[in-house]
């Protein structure tokens, strides 16, 4: 009872500290607790893949201090991170409640020191209380501190494009950052342990380390804390629009301050790089001269129905592919489709695919309102070369052939992509 008490209790108050990182939406404490089950569990395979690997590369190495660290790199740093970011991605990336870049972090340390619970258990049972302090203290929190590299790419992958493996490619860089960090930290233990180095200096090398890694961790979670979506309401767009005498931009049914003539409601056309209103007419921002002509991507990337934003130079890329029945809209982490822009409300429109051949786009009661061709609507089906503007937010659709069709609403979703849909 004694050696459980040891095990959980650091733990627990390290998960406290992570937990109340999130200021704004907090994580329920279910979710929480399934997540450091899990990340408890996650310890028997990665025990088991460990074992193999210790096997196999002694057997080719030999035993020596460098194949010692040799499956540091290459086995226990690798498999452990992979352990505990299956238990993450398998629960909690899958729930509603991981809708802000934070939640990466929060439950990336949820997994791991239940992870490090489970070992403590083991540790504590072999060795004895002795090593409750540098458990405590170092290895504990370091298992939640190599969590937060993958935990934040797992949050950066929802944000970006649904192309190719991008998303794939970010949270492994994610995953590898950690293992890297995780096998350096138990190589500088393991130097300590053949006396390679003096006691004193292992002990401030890994302080500085942790340090050093505690403070890029914090600095993220505060800059993510303090851009949350949960944190203010969304951004009210002010009524812009250029004077049709002058063109100097001013408010909507004012008098502009260049030449006194009343502003009328604008066209709809904006700059797609500086977000400028446009005059009707004219094929070159006057702002900052970006075209207002898109380009097609050519050839196109992909044979699905998608979004794409205009660069400056008027070519096209690619922001997000329509590939299921219905996809949502808005600038949490919950939605399919994330839009990091504070004039977009957290769940503000979706796409929903019509029997007729194309996709609806529907505004869910948006502060800023969801606009087709420059008219504010409620839903609208879509046709190729369509723009769409969610606050000021502004892509144009492209509807090109279905190479396959889509699955039928209801049905699950894509296991790239493991977000409920709606």
């Amino acid at each position: 009872m004694e050696t459980l008490a040891l095990s959980l209790i650091p733990c627990w108050l390290w998960l406290l500290w992570f937990w109340f990182q999130d200021w704004y939406d907090r994580e329920p404490l279910r979710t929480i607790l399934v997540t450091f089950l899990l990340g408890a569990l996650a310890t028997l395979p990665a025990m088991l893949f460990n074992a193999v690997g210790v096997l196999v590369l002694s057997g080719l190495l030999g035993a020596s201090v460098m194949s010692e660290w040799l499956i540091l790199f290459l086995v226990v740093g690798p498999v452990e991170e992979a352990m505990k970011l299956w238990a993450v991605a398998r629960y909690a990336y899958r729930r509603p409640e991981f809708d802000e870049p934070v939640d990466g972090v929060v439950y990336g340390a949820a997994a791991a020191l239940g992870f490090a619970a489970a070992e403590n258990v083991l540790y504590l049972s072999r060795f004895g209380s002795e090593i409750f302090l540098v458990r405590g203290i170092l290895s504990n929190p370091g298992h939640a501190l190599f969590a937060a590299f993958w935990g934040l790419a797992l949050s950066r992958a929802k944000m970006l494009p649904n192309v190719g493996s991008l998303r794939a490619r970010t949270i492994a860089r994610g995953w590898m950052q950690a293992a890297l960090l995780h096998a350096l930290f138990d190589a500088l233990l393991s130097a300590g342990q053949h006396r390679l180095l003096p006691n004193v200096v292992v002990i401030g090398i890994v302080a500085l380390l942790m340090l050093a890694i505690f403070a890029y961790v914090e600095i993220r979670t505060v800059r993510h804390v303090a851009g949350s979506p949960h944190r203010r309401g969304t951004m009210v767009l002010a009524g812009l629009a250029p004077c049709p005498n002058c063109g100097r931009v001013g408010t909507v049914g004012h008098a502009c301050v260049g030449c006194g003539m009343r502003i009328p409601e604008a066209d709809g056309r904006h700059c797609p790089a500086c977000g400028k209103p446009q005059r009707a007419g004219v094929t070159i921002c006057l702002e900052c001269g970006a075209s207002l002509s898109p380009q097609p991507s050519t050839p196109p990337r992909v044979r699905e129905p998608h979004l794409v934003r205009l660069l400056p130079d008027g070519r096209e890329e690619i922001a997000f592919v329509l590939d299921r029945p219905v996809v949502t809209v808005g600038k949490t982490l919950d939605n399919h489709f994330v839009i990091d822009d504070p004039t977009v409300s957290k769940h503000h429109a979706k796409f929903v695919w019509h029997p007729s051949g194309g996709f609806v786009v529907v505004d869910l009661g948006s502060t800023n309102g969801t606009y087709v061709n420059g008219q504010r609507v409620r839903e609208n089906l879509l046709r190729n070369g369509f723009e769409i503007r969610f606050g000021r937010a502004r892509f144009i659709y492209r509807a090109l052939e279905r190479s396959v069709p889509l699955v039928e609403e209801g049905s699950p979703p894509s296991r790239l992509d493991p977000r409920p849909t709606p």
